[in-house]
Parts: structure tokens; sequence; C-alpha cells
């Protein structure tokens, strides 16, 4: 699944553990130590994960507190549709007219994420 994504290096900064509030799940913080996003093909779509150090900067331009209160975006498809994490340390899509409507919860493990994020575009 992740053989056509290209990872960035590690992320060896300051230990980053929440964005806007948005406690930030064990198990992305563990992928970001060892990868800090990249962007490639995973099988149904394409994928980009922002790096760790970009993620607030990028919420606070999409003015996520603003439009989806205790929700975060990691990255996107390359087009309008986003990824993110639930307060509840949920992984989720969403168009990118943010409406809460549109939400659809993928996981909550990042294990699981790349999987889970194919099954919700097979299945479309």
């Amino acid at each position: 699944m992740w053989d056509d994504f290209v990872f960035n290096p590690p992320y060896a900064g300051e230990e980053i553990t929440q964005i806007n509030g948005v406690r930030l799940p064990q198990s992305y913080i563990e992928f970001i130590r060892e990868h800090n996003g990249g962007e490639g093909d995973i099988g149904e779509t394409w994928l980009c994960l922002y790096p760790i150090e970009e993620l607030q900067e990028i919420n606070d331009d999409y003015e996520i507190d603003k439009y989806l209160p205790g929700h975060i975006i990691i990255g996107s498809n390359g087009g309008d549709e986003l990824y993110g994490i639930n307060s509840e340390g949920q992984f989720f899509n969403v168009p990118s007219i943010f409406e809460e409507q549109y939400l659809t919860v993928l996981c909550d493990n990042m294990g699981l994420f790349a999987e889970k994020v194919n099954e919700f575009w097979r299945n479309i």
C-alpha cells in the first residue's frame, strides 16, 4: 500500500502533541517520528500527509477551528478531499467544503489509515 508513497525524513524537532486543542493519537506521533508525512499513490487515491511542523499554519489557513471545531487537518488527496483527526482520536475524510455532515470517520489508528482511505475510495 505504501510502495509508491515517498516518505519525508523523520521528524526530529520539538515534540508536538496537539494542534488547536486536538490531542494527536500516539499512533500518528509514532508515524511522524519515523516519516513526518510525504506523498504518493497508495492504491485507490493519491495521499499527501503534511509535515507535523506545518500543521498549525495549515489549520490556521483553512480556519479549521472555525468550520470544524475539535478537528484538525493532517493531509489531502492533492485536490478537494482532506484528511484529519478529530478530538476523539479518529482519522477522517472530509470534502474541502468543511461541513461536518460530509465528514466520514475512517479509523482510530494510523497503522490502518492508508487501508481505510483506500476502502473509502473503493466504496464511493
